[in-house]
């Protein structure tokens, strides 16, 4: 029998392989393994180290904290990639400690856990020196914490989810919900539990609002919530908008086209809603089906937001009454989505072909089988137990 140990020290081992690979390969490649990003970040903490913004690097629109964590940078460059990757592990560890609690077997909780751990596509983002990791750590401290009827631990870990990206902040519901009426105790919409967790959330964000609003201004409240709500990408982006905003990028701002700009907001919220009132009982069930429609729906949707519901589906591993072959055929079906997208969207970038329309309908036919998916995981998920079987 496998132990949780032996599949760490096995991931980290992969992890470490794929950074010195990567060391290597940047050397003598034109075409790098690391990410873009990852030389956003270190510039941006070299800007912090000698004593100004991590904003004075142009496209650096993230928290002052990831610039702050990575000081070491200069000293190790891929310091970053390290603790991304040490942060892939914890994700994996937090999610065989929630399966286990929740009254699963060892054996279903360790597969729950490799099905993160080994998986490739969270092995090379994370190590390509993506920094989405650490926020999937927060994220599932937050779940852990309520499932442990934690609420000041939930409402801190929550909070700083949210402070790293706006959208956790669709989770606040449901995990309210679980605290004020699923967790031991009295059961009411407020009670003792629910005035920790939200205290706890709201102290943590005024003091890193208040903080590093004092040291950067506004250009870190712009730069790290109000961009990301205006922002528009009408080319690498998979969202069903892309064309509607792409068409209207240019053209004079009137009524309608703010308007239909705030309406690419209600899929999300009222999804969301709907979740959390139907779902807040299972919250794996209800914060998987959250992000993956918020993700589906968002005006601005690239690869790396996969990531923000792949570390929620171990979970369901569990409680899903779904036979091999139609979970592989769900997966084949999300691969095509995307391939069929990424096909049209390298003749636009590389080849500049008026494919534009064609990339639309790409886009729309990602978005059906998404929801396609999101479909069998909820009929699959109904009035299933926790696996306790070895």
């Amino acid at each position: 029998m496998v132990t949780l140990p032996q599949l760490l020290s096995v991931s980290l081992l992969l992890r470490l392989g794929l950074v010195l690979y990567g060391e290597i390969h940047d050397q003598h490649s034109l075409l790098k393994y690391t990410d873009v990003d990852y030389k956003v970040f270190s510039d941006a903490a070299r800007h912090v180290r000698a004593g100004g913004s991590p904003y004075q690097r142009l496209t650096y629109r993230y928290t002052p904290l990831l610039a702050i964590l990575l000081q070491p940078n200069s000293l190790l460059p891929c310091f970053g990639k390290l603790l991304f990757s040490t942060a892939d592990l914890c994700i994996g560890y937090l999610l065989y400690k929630i399966l286990s609690s929740s009254g699963n077997s060892h054996r279903a909780s360790l597969t729950g856990a490799a099905l993160w751990l080994l998986n490739p596509i969270s092995a090379g983002v994370s190590t390509r020196g993506n920094a989405e990791s650490l926020l999937g750590c927060v994220v599932l401290c937050a779940l852990y914490a309520v499932k442990q009827n934690r609420p000041v631990a939930a409402g801190v870990a929550l909070s700083l989810a949210a402070h790293l990206k706006i959208y956790p902040i669709i989770y606040s519901l449901p995990l309210y919900l679980y605290l004020a009426y699923c967790s031991p105790g009295h059961h009411s919409f407020f009670n003792s539990r629910t005035a920790r967790f939200v205290i706890s959330f709201l102290t943590v964000q005024v003091l890193f609002l208040s903080l590093f609003y004092c040291i950067y201004g506004y250009d870190f409240v712009f730069e790290t919530y109000l961009y990301h709500i205006v922002r528009t990408d009408t080319r690498h982006n998979f969202s069903p908008y892309f064309y509607l905003l792409y068409l209207t990028k240019y053209a004079p701002s009137t009524l309608l086209s703010s308007l239909l700009r705030f309406l690419c907001f209600l899929p999300q919220a009222l999804l969301s809603l709907l979740f959390s009132l139907k779902y807040y009982t299972s919250p794996e069930l209800c914060l998987t089906l959250q992000t993956v429609t918020f993700v589906m729906f968002n005006k601005v949707s690239t690869s790396q937001y996969f990531l923000w519901y792949l570390w929620l589906l171990p979970l369901l591993y569990p409680r899903l009454e779904m036979r091999v072959v139609k979970a592989v055929s769900l997966v084949g079906v999300w691969f095509a989505g995307q391939g069929l997208w990424l096909w049209t969207g390298y003749l636009v970038e590389f080849e500049c072909k008026n494919c534009f329309l064609a990339m639309h309908g790409a886009g729309i036919f990602f978005l059906l089988s998404q929801c396609y998916i999101v479909c069998c995981l909820i009929v699959s998920s109904r009035n299933v137990s926790p696996r306790k079987t070895e």
